[in-house]
């Protein structure tokens, strides 16, 4: 806290005031520091609303839980073309052992008694058990190509399950802090309201018209002999006329209000 000559205890930066005690005390500031206090006011508001717009653009922002999303989506398309393989090598392993099956109960079942047929049969039924052994292995490949499929959908499932979860704190944590900020932002709107209907129009025109030409500054305090906006350094008279008068002074070089502060 810092004591100024002539005014209120103020801090270095913004400080609310008490609602109640608002009125009384900005009636009571000079022209100069009335400036000051609605610079650091819309410092302050500058700074809230800042915030609440990084934190919209957090809060819409839904680009993780999509590329979660379409990764888990992709996994399990995947998995489901894996499955389906699956499904039709054990097809063609059944329908094949179906045929030797067959093939065996006809050679074996005493109907046929040409010795050439019946070679003509073991000779069948040697080439199905070949192509079974072939259709066995893409089987296995199959079932391999299943389990890894089902490990890999696991793995972004779970990282789905965990972007949600962590989206949805942040989201919590956000909407909190963004409560928070609207009641700073009501506050500092109040005093800034109050602040104004003591400020002579003539002197909160060229306030309004400084926030626009530099970057939202238009209040510099001295510090020491410099302009602490620009760093420019006040002439003798320009610092005494600053620190001695009620009226407004500005800055040679920036031309920013000066408050002595």
């Amino acid at each position: 806290m810092t004591k100024v000559q002539g005014n209120p205890t103020v801090c270095k930066g913004y400080c609310p005031l008490p609602n109640s005690a608002t009125k009384s005390i900005i009636l009571s500031m000079s022209q100069p520091f009335k400036l000051f206090r609605l610079q650091q006011i819309d410092s302050q508001l500058d700074r809230l609303q800042a915030r609440l717009g990084e934190i919209e653009t957090i809060l819409n922002d839904d680009s993780a839980q999509r590329q979660a999303d379409s990764e888990h989506d992709a996994t399990q398309a995947e998995l489901n073309s894996k499955l389906k393989a699956l499904k039709h090598a054990e097809d063609e392993v059944r329908q094949q052992r179906l045929k030797i099956e067959q093939t065996e109960a006809t050679l074996y079942g005493g109907k046929v008694r040409n010795p050439k047929e019946l070679q003509d049969m073991q000779n069948e039924i040697a080439a199905l058990k070949r192509y079974l052994s072939v259709l066995e292995d893409r089987q296995l490949e199959a079932m391999m190509a299943v389990e890894a499929s089902e490990e890999t959908e696991q793995a972004a499932s779970k990282h789905l399950e965990a972007t949600l979860r962590a989206g949805s704190e942040q989201r919590q944590d956000l909407e909190a802090e963004r409560a928070g900020l609207q009641n700073e932002v009501a506050h500092a709107t109040s005093e800034r309201q109050a602040t104004i209907s003591s400020i002579e129009a003539a002197d909160l025109n060229l306030y309004e018209q400084l926030r626009r030409q530099r970057k939202g500054l238009a209040v510099a305090k001295v510090s020491d002999r410099y302009c602490s906006a620009c760093g420019a350094t006040l002439s003798a008279s320009l610092l005494h006329a600053v620190r001695s008068s009620t009226q407004l002074n500005r800055c040679d070089v920036c031309g920013r209000i000066l408050y002595s502060g």
